[in-house]
Formats: structure tokens, C-alpha cells, sequence
């Protein structure tokens, strides 16, 4: 066989015997040697960084970061951010290090987080790289975090710069965007024959989106009360949204919660959050459950396919992170 990876999933031809029919795998490498790179998956919107990227970004990310024995070949991608609020601008780019979260799913939103150097402003920002869902009535992280800062929501990350991944660095070509393809395999006639089973794939589209604000990790807390501290700050800032913006965030994890500079807790990644309405309060918008389920609350665990994601389910996910800290 041969297989097509996505984050959606994989599809793969039908069974054949490479030895006697020579001619399947040939015309399959003559034609994949005739796609650019990247038809064949290749991101063109992250190149290695240049020297002078290199010797303008290091001695910042050695002061901020406390990184003396930081080198230059440490240093190895210049990825481009495009903001879907000024489309018509040039992507910006940041220089990352070294992924600081990152995740060995082969489907998913496979989330991926940078310290980065941004060259045009010369700040350091932390740089998500994820794939979006992307169905009807879910909104884009940036859409979502652009609402609390509005609303004056306290404890929430400053968003810089966000939007979708284009196809190419090219602005001719920024409305067309990288984006799975497995779930068109399994749509429309025929679906027994490609997809047995029937299983639920969902289409992502690739996302970028950059925090003003750089923070460490949950697990980097100095004391039990700082971390107490930083827990209740993102319950804070939980529980304003969901008042005054009617927005339930549903992934509360160990991964969500940083700390700043001052010892402040902030809540990250809205992408699974969900605007609450009298209409959809209470309903599922798609089958399959999303979180991360070491620290979902038991009803959504026992019950996943019936019971809804409410407030309260968020509440526990706090509880369960807290105490994942203190015994781990």
C-alpha cells in the first residue's frame, strides 16, 4: 500500500504487490517527483534562521532566558506569522529555539510551543504552532482571546499577532491556506468502500498565533503557595469570561496555566473554548470529546458521549490540576 499522512488521519491505496506490478509504485514516484515541496508537505513558511538572524537574536534570548551556554546552532527556524486582521501586511518572522511543548500525536492538533525572537519589534514572544478544528460555529484562538482583552478580562495573555498558515510566503497567494485533506476521502458515495468503519474525522487547518507576554511553565512554580497563587489567578480569569463574555474555555490543563515575571497566573490556549448562548448552551457542537483528559472533570469522563462540558466540569479540571502538581 501506499499511505497519505494528515492531521486528520491517513487514507492508503489498495493492497498491491509491488514485485510484479512495477508500474503502480513507478507512476507514483514520477509523480510525486513532479509536485513542488509543498504538495508533498513541506512548510514553506519556515526556513533556518541567517547568521545575522542569529547574531541579533542571541544575546536577547541569553539575557531573557538565563541561557549563557546558548550557541548560535541552537538557534534553527525563522517561522513566518501571518495576522488574518492585516492580510495585506508581509508575514512577520520569529525566531524559535528549541520547541519548549511539543507532542508525539500523529493526528490531532499537534500544538507545539517557541520561545521566539521577533525581527521586526526585537521582543521575545511565546509562538503556539497547532492545527485548528475547523467546523462551523468554532472560532479562531485569535477571535477568541481579542474578546476578554476587550472585555478587560484580567489574567489572560496579550495577543500579538494570529491567523491561519498560508499555502506560501507569496501575498498573492495568502488566501489559500494549508489545511487537511483525509476528511474529503470519506464524504459523499462510496464511503463503505473508503472508510470501513465509518470512523469521525474532523478537517484542521494549520494556526499560528503569538502572545505578547512570556511566561514559564506551570511546573517551574517556586513554592506550593505560588502555585496555589497562580492556580486561583486562571480560575479568576475563567470565571470572568464565562461572565461577562459568556466564553467556557473546556481545556483547563497543567499545559494552559503559565506564570509570569511578576509570579501572576495567566489562562492560554481558548481554541477548544466555546460561546455560550441560549441555543447552544448545554449542546455538543461534534462528536468527539476535546480536552485533555487527565484532568477533565469524572462526569465527562464516564459520560462522554452524553454528557455536556459545563461550567462546573471546568471547575474540577482546576482541582485535578492542582493536585497532578503537588503529588507528581
Amino acid at each position: 500500500r501506499i499511505s497519505r499522512w494528515d492531521r486528520s488521519g491517513v487514507i492508503h491505496t489498495e493492497p498491491y504487490r509491488w514485485k510484479t506490478q512495477l508500474g503502480t509504485l513507478s507512476e507514483f514516484l514520477w509523480r510525486f517527483s513532479h509536485l513542488s515541496p509543498a504538495e508533498r508537505g513541506r512548510d514553506p513558511t519556515v526556513v533556518p534562521a541567517t547568521e545575522d538572524e542569529t547574531a541579533r537574536a542571541l544575546p536577547v534570548l541569553q539575557d531573557r532566558l538565563k541561557l549563557q551556554d546558548l550557541k548560535p546552532d541552537m538557534i534553527y527556524s525563522n517561522i513566518f506569522v501571518q495576522d488574518d486582521c492585516a492580510r495585506d501586511e508581509e508575514p512577520r518572522a520569529y525566531i524559535g529555539l528549541k520547541a519548549t511543548w511539543t507532542t508525539d500525536a500523529l493526528v490531532g492538533r499537534a500544538t507545539f510551543g517557541y520561545v521566539a525572537f521577533g525581527t521586526l519589534t526585537g521582543d521575545l514572544v511565546y509562538l503556539t504552532d497547532f492545527w485548528r478544528l475547523d467546523l462551523p460555529g468554532i472560532q479562531k484562538e485569535g477571535d477568541i482571546y481579542r474578546e476578554p482583552d476587550a472585555a478587560k478580562v484580567p489574567n489572560v495573555a496579550k495577543l500579538g499577532r494570529a491567523g491561519d498558515v498560508p499555502w506560501s510566503r507569496d501575498l498573492t497567494q495568502s488566501a489559500r491556506v494549508q489545511r487537511t485533506r483525509t476528511q474529503d476521502f470519506i464524504k459523499g458515495t462510496g464511503l463503505a468502500r473508503w472508510s470501513p468503519g465509518c470512523p469521525q474525522v474532523e478537517p484542521y487547518v494549520h494556526y499560528r498565533l503569538v502572545l505578547k507576554t512570556l511566561e514559564r511553565p506551570l511546573n517551574q512554580f517556586k513554592s506550593t503557595r505560588q502555585l496555589c497563587e497562580v492556580v486561583r489567578d486562571a480560575a479568576i480569569a475563567h470565571g470572568v469570561a464565562y461572565k461577562r463574555i459568556h466564553i467556557l474555555h473546556r481545556d483547563i490543563s497543567v499545559g494552559n496555566i503559565l506564570i509570569t515575571d511578576d509570579d501572576k497566573g495567566i489562562l492560554i490556549d481558548w481554541d477548544l473554548s466555546k460561546k455560550l448562548s441560549p441555543s447552544t448552551e448545554g449542546k455538543a457542537r461534534h462528536v468527539s470529546r476535546k480536552g485533555t483528559w487527565q484532568f477533565m472533570s469524572v462526569g465527562l469522563l464516564q459520560y462522554p458521549t452524553s454528557k455536556s462540558h459545563e461550567f462546573l466540569d471546568d471547575l474540577e479540571s482546576f482541582f485535578w490540576v492542582l493536585l497532578y502538581q503537588i503529588v507528581r
